[in-house]
């Protein structure tokens, strides 16, 4: 009895830091208009990106043709030895059965000296990972996530929404759309990956 009291109580304490700590990085998010309910605002589209409304009123970004968005944001002061995770929701009306990438919606991203509109220097790749989606049926909603160590020099993350192409593959105009996305800092690998499994939950 004693030994199932001492464990239930292990798992209330467990239970209690990990809500703590998503509610932490929930109210962290780094990134504006993560859900695309200011339309276009604070990230930049290039080629067939655009924000559509669903038939439920959620609206969601959406690019085509290997279209992208992508949002630069500042790092504060105590960022760097932090683990950034970037995490969204994604789904895609292509799912090739021979399991070729082209139309599949990934994050993707850079680590930059600089929150310049124009552009730093970039000190690290952001990819690979759970960045590209796994859906193994159109129009299934899933989460995609990478967690990354801020290098020093760090000034910036931009985050991207981009559409994968596998070579010889063409894009056929299939929309890889993306909702619910976050940029959080958080002290250890640990908290990071405990925060994305809750996220995916």
């Amino acid at each position: 009895m004693m030994l199932k009291q001492i464990t239930r109580f292990t798992l209330l304490l467990l239970w209690i830091t990990v809500i703590t700590i998503f509610a932490k990085a929930q109210t962290d998010n780094l990134l504006l208009n993560p859900k695309a309910n200011d339309g276009t605002n604070n990230w930049r589209a290039f080629g067939n990106a655009e924000v559509e409304q669903s038939d439920d009123g959620d609206w969601r970004f959406v690019v085509r043709n290997m279209g992208y968005f992508f949002q630069d944001v500042q790092l504060p002061d105590d960022a760097v030895g932090k683990y950034a995770l970037l995490i969204g929701r994604v789904s895609s009306e292509r799912i090739d059965p021979d399991g070729a990438i082209t139309g599949l919606p990934c994050l993707y991203g850079y680590m930059m000296d600089s929150a310049n509109p124009r552009g730093g220097r970039i000190l690290s790749y952001l990819q690979g990972q759970q960045m590209l989606c796994r859906a193994r049926t159109v129009n299934e909603w899933v989460t995609v996530w990478g967690i990354f160590e801020i290098p020093d020099g760090t000034r910036a993350v931009r985050f991207f929404l981009n559409q994968a192409e596998r070579k010889d593959v063409p894009q056929n105009g299939s929309a890889a759309r993306f909702d619910d996305l976050g940029l959080y800092l958080l002290s250890t690998k640990e908290e990071a990956q405990a925060f994305a499994r809750i996220y995916k939950d």
